[in-house]
């Protein structure tokens, strides 16, 4: 069977947050406590956010639905990183994805209003996912993705492209379906999929731009991401001035995952 038409199960601790309907902290906390891995990662984007490494008081200040949005996110941005394909860098996607999660949430502060830590945790997550597409799709469905990147090489086009040659479908499409399939948060369906077919709140609409400078301020800062397509950029003097500064903070953030990184790997 073609697997585009299958429906790959998610990571398994993401799997398990997602199946609950209420998040209430026990479950939450005992998830995270079976899966280091997805407990360090989260631990780790939480303090640089400037949260407490303990994930009770976490809890406490920004609610158990947003830190377990966060944590299948990371999950699934573990899941991606692993991907084996001659065109994705996983160790580029991994840092990448990183970055613009810790980035958004300091867009938020800096930018567009003064924010609480549960919608500081959802912009994390989201920001995290807008770039996780490839990566996950990769992961997902390996035989589609390579024949597409074998054209990707042949003809020298984007490997998106290829994708939607190849297999009738862009590659946001197929992360959409998959977000679909896996009953992801509209949130984080939104930042697969994109945010056409939604009616967006005003918070978010306030992440989604959050998410484009901080995307922005990465890729100025040298780190390889993959850029949500749905970004517009603006000219505007004022937002070209905060992406150089957010660009030289991305910087110095991306230095310090890479240590973080390989302390993960490490653990891994």
């Amino acid at each position: 069977m073609n697997s585009l038409h299958a429906t790959p199960l998610p990571p398994t601790a993401a799997m398990l947050l997602i199946q609950q309907e209420q998040h209430d902290a026990r479950t939450l906390l005992t998830v995270l406590a079976s899966d280091v891995i997805v407990s360090r990662t989260t631990r780790i984007i939480c303090e640089f956010l400037g949260f407490e490494s303990n994930m009770p008081l976490i809890i406490q200040r920004a609610g158990p639905s947003a830190l377990a949005q966060l944590a299948i996110a990371s999950d699934l941005w573990i899941s991606g990183s692993r991907a084996k394909s001659s065109v994705v860098s996983s160790a580029q996607m991994s840092l990448g994805c990183l970055v613009i999660g810790c980035m958004a949430p300091m867009a938020l502060e800096q930018d567009l209003t003064l924010t609480d830590a549960e919608l500081q945790l959802r912009a994390a997550s989201f920001a995290m996912f807008s770039s996780l597409a490839t990566a996950l799709v990769a992961r997902q469905y390996p035989e589609e993705f390579d024949a597409a990147a074998a054209v990707a090489r042949m003809r020298q086009i984007p490997i998106d492209s290829a994708y939607q040659t190849v297999n009738g479908e862009s590659i946001h499409d197929a992360a959409g379906r998959l977000a679909s399939a896996w009953g992801l948060t509209r949130e984080l369906s939104i930042a697969l999929r994109g945010p056409r077919d939604f009616d967006l709140t005003d918070k978010e609409r306030l992440i989604i731009g959050a998410t484009e400078i901080a995307t922005m301020a990465a890729q100025s800062a040298g780190v390889s991401v993959e850029p949500w397509p749905y970004i517009v950029p603006s000219e505007s003097i004022e937002q070209i001035a905060l992406i150089q500064a957010m660009g030289m903070r991305a910087k110095r953030v991306a230095g310090r995952l890479t240590e973080e990184l390989e302390q993960l790997r490490g653990v891994a």
